[in-house]
C-alpha cells in the first residue's frame, strides 16, 4: 500500500498514534509518504491516508481525498470534553466553547472518514454513541520492548513520574506530593523525580519540566519505581495504558491506581494498583523491600515485550486496508458511500 500520513513526530500522541505504526507499515514493505513530503493538494495517489487529531470546519483536502477513493482514517485518543481545563487546553483549544466546538466537529468527521481509530473501548463507545460507526480501537504500542545500555547508579531509591499538566487534578486530589514527603521523613534514602508538571518538594528532589519525546524512557530508566496515579473521571477513564508501558519497557516497577486504563493490570504486568487511602502504604512497602522490585521489575520487562508494534502490528495494517477498500466502494457508489461525505458538507454550511 501506499500510505499517506500527517502527525506530530514531537509530541508522545504523535508519537504513539502516527510515528510507531507508520514506522512499522515502513518495516512490513509499505511506502509511507508524509504531507511534509507530499502535500494532499497535490493529488497523491495513495491508497490510505492516516491523520492524529485533524479537526477543520473545512475539511474540504479530506473529501476530495475520499471522492478519488484513498481511505480516510482518522485518529482520536482523548476525551476533549471531559478533559480538565488546564492552562495547556486553555492556549491550544481556548476555553471550554472552543472545547465544545472542537468535539462537534470532531464527530462530524469521525462519522464521515472511511475509518476511525482510538486507543480503547471506552472512548470508541463514546463515539458510537454519537453516530460512529466505523471504529476500530487500535492500543498504543510500544516500537521496542526495552532499551540498550545499563541503568546509571545511584544511592537509595528514586521514586519516579511522568505527568503532563492534564495531570495536575490527579496529583493534587490523590495528595500525592503530601504522600512523597512523608515517604522521604520515613525514608532518608528515597529521593523524588518527577518529568513535567511540578510537585514542589523541598528536599531530594528533581524537576525536569520537559525532556525530549525520544530522552523519555532514557530518564525513566533511572527510575527505582514508577507512579501513576488517576483519579476516577470520564477524562481518566478515556486514557491510555501507553505510560504503565512505558515504565516497564524500561525495567521500572510501577504503582497505579485501578482506574480506566489500568484496571486489570497487576504483578503480571510489574506492578500494583493501589486505592486512592494506600498510596503511602504501597509505596512504603515497595521502598522497603528491594527483592520485591527487582522480581515486578522482571515482569515488567516480560510484559513489555508483548507489547510492541511489531508484534501487533497486524491490526493497523488490517484497518489500513480496511479503510481503503471502503474508499473505493464508496467513490463507486456516490449515491449509497457519499451521503455522509455529502450531509457532512451540507451541515457544515447552513444547507
Amino acid at each position: 500500500m501506499k500510505i499517506g500520513y500527517s502527525g506530530r513526530d514531537d509530541t508522545a500522541n504523535g508519537h504513539y498514534r502516527v510515528m510507531v505504526p507508520m514506522a512499522e507499515m515502513r518495516r512490513r514493505g509499505h511506502k509511507v509518504i508524509s504531507t511534509r513530503d507530499q502535500p494532499l493538494d497535490s493529488a497523491p495517489d495513495w491508497d490510505v491516508f492516516h491523520v492524529h487529531q485533524w479537526v477543520s470546519e473545512d475539511a474540504s483536502a479530506l473529501w476530495e481525498l475520499q471522492s478519488r477513493g484513498v481511505g480516510v482514517v482518522w485518529d482520536t485518543d482523548d476525551d476533549v470534553r471531559n478533559a480538565p481545563m488546564s492552562r495547556e487546553l486553555r492556549r491550544v483549544l481556548g476555553g471550554r466553547r472552543a472545547v465544545r466546538r472542537f468535539h462537534r466537529l470532531s464527530l462530524e468527521i469521525a462519522r464521515s472518514v472511511d475509518l476511525m481509530t482510538t486507543t480503547n473501548e471506552h472512548l470508541a463507545s463514546l463515539y458510537r454513541e454519537q453516530g460512529v460507526e466505523r471504529i476500530k480501537v487500535m492500543p498504543n504500542l510500544l516500537w521496542r520492548s526495552s532499551l540498550p545500555g545499563r541503568r546509571r547508579k545511584h544511592v537509595g531509591v528514586v521514586i519516579g513520574l511522568v505527568a503532563a499538566g492534564e495531570h495536575v487534578p490527579d496529583l493534587e486530589k490523590l495528595k500525592i506530593a503530601k504522600v512523597l514527603q512523608a515517604i522521604q521523613r520515613a525514608h532518608d534514602h528515597v529521593s523524588v523525580v518527577m518529568l513535567g508538571c511540578d510537585l514542589k518538594l523541598r528536599e531530594r528532589y528533581v524537576h525536569v519540566p520537559w525532556v525530549p519525546f525520544d530522552d523519555l524512557l532514557g530518564r525513566v530508566r533511572d527510575f527505582d519505581i514508577g507512579l501513576a496515579p488517576l483519579v476516577d473521571s470520564p477524562f481518566s477513564r478515556a486514557r491510555s495504558d501507553i505510560k504503565l508501558k512505558e515504565y516497564a519497557a524500561a525495567g521500572v516497577p510501577w504503582l497505579a491506581s485501578p482506574v480506566g486504563p489500568y484496571a486489570g493490570l497487576g504483578e503480571a504486568q510489574g506492578g500494583l494498583l493501589v486505592a486512592d487511602s494506600d498510596w503511602f502504604d504501597a509505596i512504603d512497602a515497595l521502598v522497603r523491600d528491594p527483592y520485591r522490585r527487582a522480581e515486578l521489575a522482571g515482569r515488567a520487562r516480560a510484559w513489555a515485550k508483548t507489547q510492541t508494534v511489531a508484534g501487533l502490528g497486524g491490526e493497523w495494517e488490517r484497518a489500513f486496508r480496511e479503510a481503503a477498500v471502503h474508499a473505493r466502494g464508496a467513490a463507486r457508489d456516490p449515491v449509497g458511500g457519499g451521503t455522509s461525505r455529502r450531509h457532512m458538507r451540507t451541515s457544515r454550511n447552513g444547507a
